[in-house]
């Protein structure tokens, strides 16, 4: 179990990295939501309670480091977890990678909404202008890396684990 943990905590810190220099050498613009993977790997992997874990911590870090309200991240991701085991039940039997894509542009989705009506009861937002330079950049970036991220994950896990 203490294994566990400490696995998750130093795999959001190094998703968190990745986040932090590809935003800073590449833009916005080419900025895959990796810890929101890590979430969904941990979710399909262990369950419910070790993806709110690294929804919990995740969320911290990330809004730590934002110049969003505080909460903010924590919020979604923690309903990402909740959606994605939902939607793991009705969808995910099978684990294709067609499947795989579906779950993660679907959370992608609910992650967008929920940050987006948050931002939206803390000021205002200009739909056009959040689709064009926030929704698609981060689902299509999001989507590109899923596969890579879970096989390397999943070596990780199979490291560290068998």
């Amino acid at each position: 179990m203490m294994r566990k943990i400490l696995f998750i905590v130093a795999v959001i810190f190094i998703a968190f990295l990745v986040e932090f220099l590809l935003f800073n050498f590449v833009g916005r613009w080419i900025m895959p939501n990796l810890l929101l993977l890590v979430v969904i790997f941990f979710n399909l992997l262990w369950g419910i309670r070790f993806s709110l874990f690294t929804a919990v911590i995740a969320g911290l870090l990330q809004d730590s480091f934002s110049t969003n309200p505080f909460g903010v991240h924590l919020f979604s991701f923690v309903v990402c977890a909740f959606a994605a085991t939902l939607i793991k039940k009705i969808i995910y039997p099978g684990g294709s990678r067609s499947i795989r894509l579906l779950l993660v542009s679907l959370i992608v989705i609910v992650n967008f909404l929920v940050q987006f009506f948050l931002h939206m009861v803390f000021g205002v937002v200009d739909v056009r202008e959040t689709m064009r330079f926030i929704f698609i950049p981060e689902m299509l970036t999001t989507l590109i890396v899923t596969n890579y991220c879970f096989n390397q994950l999943k070596i990780c896990v199979l490291k560290f684990f068998v």
